[in-house]
Order: structure tokens, then sequence, then C-alpha cells
């Protein structure tokens, strides 16, 4: 299967009554069950196609810990889509690099300052079509076509899913375990940083001999504080969360995620 497969299976077994994500907000912490998780995974996908993405064009995820980055993450690859996730930290001429070497089709980005950051090189991503930025903080002076709010998209995803009910389902059915999953950059350190493709078929696997080997089991935690563009939340916070039915929690800030790793206290680092 591929991992949106696996969601639509995990929700149909799951439901609403195991959690899949956590997140920490002023304090409290929020969850989302696994049909929470699907439903805005399909919003998700759906928005993308209404924005006209296409079956194996790439889309640049410049996202930080949050569950927007599972929704969209796991969005495009229903949608048959390639995910590439880019570091938050990464100045805009290597965002600028990143992007152009897939030819990304859209990218989705965190807040104001990813915003910016691609503002400011416009003129050399030729092949991004449109930008999708998650948190609205600071955005209402921003009026440009270039940019649609996260929030936008989902309500067109809700739209397209009305008018055409069940299409979330026929392009998740689409997807092959050896198609490209996702991208990831490597560090550079021989040179230009090289891209590796994983397949469905690659994070499954790896997945499944986690899941075997180690001693976890549905409901356990794992708690999100590595980028999101590295393999460590890639492989665990995607696959082996998503496959083996973990919870998923995201701390609400880097100066509190020692107190809210406390809380969750997760079964596996």
């Amino acid at each position: 299967e591929t991992l949106p497969q696996i969601l639509l299976s995990q929700s149909e077994k799951l439901g609403s009554d195991w959690t899949a994500i956590r997140e920490k907000a002023y304090g409290i912490w929020q969850a989302y069950n696994w049909r929470d998780y699907l439903r805005y995974t399909r919003r998700t996908a759906l928005g993308l196609i209404s924005l006209g993405l296409k079956r194996g064009e790439n889309v640049g995820l410049i996202l930080d810990n949050h569950p927007e980055w599972l929704f969209s993450e796991l969005g495009v690859q229903a949608a048959g889509g390639i995910t590439v996730p880019l570091f938050t930290s990464s100045v805009a001429k290597e965002l600028a690099f990143g992007l152009n070497r897939v030819r990304a089709a859209y990218a989705i980005v965190q807040d104001q300052e990813q915003v910016d950051k691609l503002l400011e090189i416009k003129g050399e991503l030729a092949n991004l079509r449109q930008v999708i930025y998650i948190d609205p903080t600071g955005m209402r002076p921003y009026s440009h076509d270039w940019l649609i709010s996260y929030r936008k998209l989902l309500r067109q995803g809700a739209a397209l899913d009305r008018e055409k009910p069940g299409l979330f389902e026929q392009e998740t059915a689409l997807g092959k375990s050896q198609d490209v999953a996702l991208m990831l950059m490597t560090s550079g350190t021989t040179g230009l940083p090289k891209l590796v493709m994983l397949t469905h078929l690659n994070m499954t696997e790896m997945s499944r001999k986690w899941i075997e080997e180690a001693p976890i089991k549905t409901g356990d935690n794992w708690i999100s504080i590595t980028p999101t563009a590295w393999i460590v939340d890639q492989i665990w916070g995607v696959g082996i969360a998503l496959a083996g039915g973990l919870t998923m929690n995201f701390p609400e800030t880097a100066e509190t995620a020692t107190e809210d790793f406390r809380e969750i206290g997760p079964t596996v680092i």
C-alpha cells in the first residue's frame, strides 16, 4: 500500500476511538483522531487538485512540526504528487535551489517568514505556480495572486468533495507502492546537496521492520522534535506512526519542548 492508502485503512480501523495526533496550543493538548487525520488530508488533497496539481508533479514543503505538515504531505501524495521537504531555516537562495532542482509546481509554507523568502526570489521560480501558507499571522496586507491561505485551500477541497464525492478515494487508489513518495536533500558535505528518492515501499518496509522489532504498539507516543526535512521524523512521524497506529505529538514551541516531552512521556526516542 501507499502511505495515503494506509491512512484510509487506519481511519476505518481506528476511527474516532484512537488519537492520531496531538498538538499543544496555548498550554493545552489538542487531539485529532484518525478520522480527523483523514478528513484534513482529504480536503488538502482535493484543494490541491482544484488548484491544478497533476499526478507526478513535485510540491515543496517548508513546514515546521505541526499537524498541517502531515495533512500536506499525505494530501500531496494522495493526489499523486511527490513531496520535497525543505528546511525552514534555509535562506532564500537555498530554497530557490531546492525548488528549482525539482521544478516544484507548488510550495506549502509555514508562515510570513517563509512567504517573504519566496517573494524575494519569485523571479527565479519559473515553475512555481502558487504558494500556500499555513499561518495567517501578519498576512492580511499581502494581496498577491501567487499566494493562497491553507484555510482557503481546505474550503476549496471541501467544495470539490461535495461536487465529486469519491474523487479522493479514486485518486488515492491510483497510487502504487513503487511510486516515489518524497525526495529528501542530503547534507551536501561532498558538494551540492543530492536528492534521495524514497518510494512508498521504502517507507512502508522500513516501518514494518521497526514495528516488528521495536517494543511499540497502537496508541504509543512519538514526539516530533526533529526537522520535517530529516529522515528521522519522516520515517517515524509519517511512516511508523501511520502504519503502527502511533500518536504523533507536536510540542507548542522549541522553548516548551522539554516540558511537553515530560508530559507526553514518549514510548521511544
